[in-house]
């Protein structure tokens, strides 16, 4: 049974849908609704009313009547389902059947027969199916439709059943109750239709609404079906974004821009909101149509779309956000590296620093810096925030104050200090003050201490061989050198005597050595000291 139901339903509403203007905006479409739910229901209904009325009218001998109501029938049937006749046709049609059938069975039966009864309803379906205006022409064919059975009655005409049951007075009355009533209930149909064509106007002007807010806004936006997760609907910018087209898009499903591992956990999650009905945010990954994968972060709502769950999505690409994000972090990291390097190395360092400010505050300082920069006889531990001169004794206030002017205006100073260690031994520190640019302009300075205790004792030592050998080289200039003077003299007074060989010889040989002894050390003397020696 279902079945056929279903076939007779097919054939109604595909004669009939090629006929209708299909948009909702207009009332016209509701009242071809109507017009269509009057022929589903008016031809197997009116087997209610044909069956038995032919029945009775055969067996008390109104042929006339069975052959009207069969003829109607039959013409009702024609208007439901020849697809040739135009819509308007068939409803001016279906008009004209009940018109010609009320009036027929208020001629033959009078006040008590169905006549009447269709005589009003066609005034109300008009007014369901046409324009209103046709429901005011249909009530005033109503009255002149009554105005001429009142003549039939006052005049006794035609043989009328009226003639016998009527009076010009009860007629009127009668007729004028049934236009009474036609007025009122047409005009309640049209208020209700007002107020219908009211609340599509609004419907629609929501609806453009939102399209112009769907399809301007310059993010991805897109709906979805939350049981199917098929695409019912993109806007410009995901068509842009992504690049597939609008009706890749509706052929597809939010599974097909997500990677193969996230398609259980976005299922999961759509259900868990279709049972709360949350708001929701999240980061996901997805891939646009040429293979690029982009970070989005997705804000979704639960509405109704043609009675079935959906989601609304706004897509933001935050793959550059990421990006830099990430790049801020590696940059930070590198920075922590740095300043950790950084911070050995000055940890590290053999000489002590302190980082001032401009005001000669402590900035900072090292583990060397106790030892190795000494402002006070009094060793105490640097902080910072201090000033610098709250460490510097009294008497050399004035002093390290200069030297701190100098650094600011951009010199280098530099000078050596001596201390007394707690043994009485003597120990040198070096201290450099150099001052700390920051954009080309000096906003502090860094004061390093190094221990040159080890290089001044060298030096010492230099110093006192330097002095032993000055004195080497003055004894031999002066003291070896004499006695090798006169033994050359000598040596020339016996070379002088020419008497005796021997002699001779010998004062050669004496000769040659004392001058081979004088070049020696006049060559130790030269090299020991360049200054030069008699």
């Amino acid at each position: 049974m279902k079945d056929w139901v279903l076939k007779y339903q097919t054939l109604i509403k595909g004669e009939f849908t090629s006929k209708v203007p299909h948009t909702e905006e207009d009332l016209s479409f509701w009242q071809d609704q109507l017009f269509y739910c009057f022929l589903f229901y008016c031809f197997p209904v009116s087997m209610i009313a044909v069956i038995p009325g032919v029945f009775m009218a055969i067996k008390d001998g109104y042929s006339i009547i069975a052959i009207v109501d069969l003829s109607c029938l039959f013409g009702l049937i024609l208007v439901t389902f020849i697809s040739r006749v135009t819509l308007r046709k068939r409803k001016l049609a279906i008009i004209c059947i009940f018109y010609v059938l009320a009036i027929f069975l208020i001629n033959s039966l009078g006040y008590i027969g169905p006549g009447i009864f269709y005589l009003f309803g066609i005034t109300i379906l008009i007014a369901l199916i046409l324009p209103v205006n046709y429901a005011c022409w249909s009530i005033l064919a109503n009255f002149l439709i009554l105005a001429i059975f009142a003549c039939i009655i006052e005049l006794k005409l035609f043989n009328s059943a009226l003639n016998q049951e009527y009076t010009i007075g009860a007629w009127i009355a009668f007729g004028s109750n049934l236009i009474f009533l036609s007025i009122v209930f047409v005009a309640l149909i049209h208020q209700i239709f007002k107020r219908l064509q009211l609340t599509i106007n609004n419907k629609t002007l929501l609806h453009e609404r939102y399209k112009n807010i769907f399809d301007s806004n310059p993010l991805p936006m897109w709906l979805f079906d939350a049981e199917t997760l098929k695409f019912l609907d993109v806007n410009a910018a995901a068509v842009r974004h992504y690049g597939y087209t609008r009706n890749e898009f509706l052929l597809m499903t939010i599974a097909d821009i997500r990677s193969i591992s996230d398609v259980s956990e976005v299922k999961d999650i759509v259900k868990a909101n279709c049972i709360s009905g949350q708001y929701y945010t999240g980061n996901f990954q997805h891939i646009k149509k040429n293979g690029d994968r982009i970070d989005v972060k997705i804000e979704s709502n639960l509405m109704e779309f043609d009675n079935r769950p959906a989601r609304l999505v706004v897509a933001t690409d935050i793959t550059d956000q990421l990006k830099s994000v990430r790049d801020i972090l590696s940059a930070q990291l590198k920075v922590i590296d740095s300043e950790s390097n950084l911070r050995a190395i000055f940890e590290n360092a053999v000489e002590g620093f302190v980082l001032l400010d401009r005001k000669g505050d402590i900035k900072t300082f090292n583990s060397k810096a106790k030892a190795y920069i000494k402002f006070n006889k009094i060793l105490a531990e640097f902080e910072n925030g201090k000033s610098i001169f709250e460490f510097v004794e009294q008497s050399r206030y004035e002093y390290f104050r200069e030297l701190l002017d100098k650094a600011y205006v951009g010199e280098v100073i530099e000078y050596d200090r001596k201390y007394r260690a707690s043994d009485r031994s003597a120990f040198w520190i070096h201290y450099t003050i150099t001052p700390v640019y920051e954009q080309g302009v000096v906003n502090g300075c860094c004061i390093t201490g190094r221990d040159i205790t080890s290089g001044r004792i060298y030096l010492q030592k230099i110093e006192e061989q330097n002095r032993t050998l000055r004195e080497i080289s003055w004894m031999q200039s002066h003291v070896v050198r004499a006695p090798v003077a006169r033994i050359i003299g000598l040596s020339a007074i016996l070379h002088n005597d020419p008497d005796d060989k021997d002699i001779k010889v010998i004062a050669n040989y004496l000769n040659q050595s004392a001058e081979e002894l004088d070049e020696v050390i006049k060559n130790i003397t030269e090299k020991i000291s360049p200054e030069p020696h008699g």
